[in-house]
């Protein structure tokens, strides 16, 4: 075989590999690299323990909302107070000392337990925490702190207008907040991820500490 031929057999054999890898590239990585996934919050409730607590007038329960280190919620108020159908509950963003709780109230005379699922893509892509909050490790400033690795924080439940049996047992709060996890081209974004998973007395009242875990998940490239 001469020269004109091999180079022609090599430059045939280049072309054939080159197509390869372009069909390859549009059938398996091209839709990852060009699809773009916004992020979404999630926020799942489960309050249990106040099934059979007996109402003295109008009870509520507050807990805190998936919001930025400035308090700028990442889930809409037309979302968390929308027509639930919770069994006596009325529910609405307020306004409180430490910042914007959600709130469940009813004037029912006996209670039930709460189990709600909120969900909602959004344009940002920020740290979020459940708010508010009370305390961080070592004070460092909410911000900072949102922007770490994670840890445990104080945030704060609220709780009045029960009046309980004897033996009562303790009301268990069970929240999952879940928000993050866009997508554009091969590159994931970050997860944050807050959970509250406390027990409390059904005989408090008013504003009451509890513990929060804070677990940052970092993006990075997809394939």
């Amino acid at each position: 075989m001469d020269s004109n031929n091999t180079r022609k057999t090599l430059l045939n054999l280049l072309v054939a590999v080159v197509i390869l890898v372009v069909v390859i590239f549009l059938l398996f990585l091209g839709p990852a690299f060009v699809s773009t996934t916004m992020p979404t919050n999630s926020y799942l409730i489960e309050i249990t323990g106040l099934s059979g607590l007996a109402v003295n007038g109008t009870a509520t329960v507050m807990i805190p909302v998936p919001a930025n280190a400035e308090g700028v919620l990442a889930i809409s108020e037309e979302v968390l107070i929308g027509d639930r159908h919770l069994s006596g509950w009325q529910t609405a963003v307020r306004e409180t000392s430490y910042g914007k709780m959600l709130a469940f109230t009813t004037t029912e005379g006996y209670v039930s337990d709460i189990f709600i699922p909120f969900s909602e893509s959004e344009k940002r892509d920020e740290p979020r925490l459940l708010m508010p909050v009370l305390a961080t490790p070592e004070n460092v400033s909410v911000e900072e702190f949102s922007r770490g690795s994670g840890g445990t924080y104080t945030t704060v439940v609220f709780l009045d207008g029960f009046v309980p049996p004897e033996n009562a047992t303790p009301i268990s709060f069970d929240l999952n907040y879940r928000g993050g996890g866009s997508r554009k081209h091969l590159v994931n974004g970050d997860l944050w991820a807050t959970t509250v998973k406390t027990l409390v007395p059904s005989t408090e009242s008013g504003f009451v500490p509890v513990p929060a875990g804070y677990h940052v998940t970092a993006g990075g490239i997809y394939l």
